[in-house]
């Protein structure tokens, strides 16, 4: 399904004039028709923008399960539109309230229960706006990522995005035995948390990622499937990992977390697992003792701003017996520069 928004205007739309006008980082167009255009976010976007004309203007059409931070850009998206085209949006004045944070969140919400619907009585659930033309996913596509009808919403939409963004999500044309009348009638699976894990965003921000009873038993058996020569995805094999870091439906096993979190990485996860491993060795696990030069070992392998982050205070507080100021402060400003808060604010204190 997609969200819209009606811009009224009079003007010609010119797309190479409005790409100019707008400004917005990485905005360019994908595709054109009579009358429409096609915008992504280059190495952002997992589904299209549309901007279509008709009859007294135009309407911008986003993706309900496009990238969280493209439904964020839709509000300015379409003030944009209206601006350079000398237009008006009704109700603009509440713009942004409208289609603010609360919207986003209820969008994701209601576009992942319509999908648990209709993966219960149907085959397939097809995008919108895809990248590629006929994309869908499937539960057999959910089960390679540990996901399944009980998971979390954030969880559903976030391996959706990563199989979306990375081009995972299999294709094919509309088969009429992929929607039935009975889809809105069944009963939505519901997501009962046994557990949950505290990460923190770039800002600060903390979130939180849960676990049902189904996620627990599925990433188990995957863990089996993994050991009998089964290829997983390095995110998947993370997601193992974490259930015996963190302790979430199984018993706190520092050795298990280890061999998850560096199979992970050895697939190719540098982002989460590299991440998860440093963090267990800085802090210790089960049986695992605190061990600060395989913190940094292991931080040194992310490419994420938060181990960056580490590493500029691993060089502060020398980790490995000796202290390098001048080389924390040059991790300190690429985690900075990165967007990472601890750093930025590590960095305003050395300017007091």
């Amino acid at each position: 399904m997609t969200s819209t928004i009606i811009i009224n205007a009079d003007k010609e739309f010119c797309c190479d004039e409005f790409l100019r006008y707008a400004d917005i980082p990485d905005l360019t167009l994908y595709a054109t028709a009579p009358q429409s255009w096609f915008f992504v976010r280059e190495g952002i976007s997992t589904t299209m923008f549309l901007l279509q004309g008709i009859e007294d203007g135009y309407v911008l059409f986003v993706d309900n399960l496009a990238a969280y931070s493209d439904l964020r850009l839709f509000p300015y998206l379409a003030d944009s539109v209206a601006r350079f085209l000398g237009g008006s949006i009704d109700g603009d004045d509440a713009l942004y309230l409208t289609y603010g944070e609360e919207w986003v969140e209820d969008v994701i919400s209601e576009e992942i229960a319509m999908l648990k619907g209709v993966l219960s009585v149907a085959s397939r659930y097809y995008l919108s706006l895809p990248l590629v033309a006929d994309a869908y996913v499937t539960l057999s596509a959910f089960y390679e990522f540990g996901v399944n009808l009980h998971s979390s919403t954030p969880r559903i939409y976030g391996y959706m995005q990563y199989m979306m963004l990375n081009g995972l999500s299999p294709t094919g044309e509309m088969e009429d035995s992929c929607f039935s009348e009975d889809t809105m009638e069944v009963d939505i699976p519901q997501h009962e948390p046994v557990g949950r894990v505290k990460s923190w965003q770039l800002d600060g921000s903390e979130t939180y990622e849960t676990y049902s009873r189904e996620d627990v038993e599925h990433l188990l058996a995957l863990a089996d499937e993994y050991r009998a020569g089964r290829l997983l995805h390095g995110v998947v094999l993370n997601d193992i990992g974490t259930l015996f870091h963190e302790g979430v439906g199984v018993a706190v096993d520092g050795a298990s977390a280890i061999y998850w979190f560096r199979e992970a990485v050895k697939a190719g996860d540098t982002l989460y697992a590299a991440t998860n491993l440093g963090d267990l060795y800085r802090k210790g696990c089960g049986e695992i003792a605190v061990s600060l030069p395989d913190a940094l070992a292991a931080y040194r392998l992310s490419v994420d701003p938060y181990a960056h982050y580490r590493i500029g205070q691993a060089y502060e507080e020398g980790w490995t017996g000796e202290k390098n100021f001048d080389e924390a402060m040059r991790w300190y400003r690429r985690a900075a520069a990165e967007g990472h808060h601890l750093a930025m604010r590590r960095l305003r204190r050395e300017n007091v």
